[in-house]
């Protein structure tokens, strides 16, 4: 498992190498799509931290709380090597490779709506008050890995 601010860094690197720089939610939902993938495909969590059920789908707070000064904005500066300097094996890498393949062409919106569907992780986690207002709860890491898992199976045929 690594910190979930090590595979930010990743992501926010590549989308700037590649001129696609990441908003903080798409970000967001980058790290809970590699973590899913990496959950199903090796049975081990990506992150350390608990990803959260928010209004706006899936969150990491350690990755909230760093980048939300950006707002809707794109995060434009890379992110030093020096910051949480630590080396990803191969499957974690893999994995953020594989999410961001399936997901780099998407907004941060259409992400956000993915993650809401009936029956995703986030839909079984969420927690109403009786305002209509979403608490913050804690989405279960197996909930994660057999709804990915079923991704896998019905649409990338691994």
């Amino acid at each position: 498992m690594y910190p979930a601010l090590l595979i930010a860094r990743q992501f926010i690197n590549k989308g700037i190498a590649e001129g696609r720089p990441l908003t903080p939610m798409k970000l967001q939902k980058l790290i809970y799509m590699a973590h899913g993938l990496h959950l199903a495909r090796h049975e081990k969590p990506l992150i350390a931290e608990q990803v959260q059920a928010w209004s706006y789908g899936p969150v990491i707070p350690d990755v909230y709380t760093r980048f939300k000064r950006f707002g809707n904005n794109p995060i434009t500066t890379p992110i030093p090597t020096n910051d949480w300097d630590e080396e990803l094996d191969r499957q974690a890498q893999d994995s953020i490779n594989f999410a961001w393949d399936i997901a780099k062409d998407y907004n941060a919106i259409q992400l956000s709506n993915w993650t809401h569907v009936e029956g995703s992780p986030w839909y079984q986690s969420v927690s109403r008050n009786g305002d209509g207002t979403i608490e913050q709860e804690p989405i279960d890491n197996e909930l994660i890995k057999d709804y990915f898992t079923e991704i896998i199976r019905r649409d990338v045929g691994e």
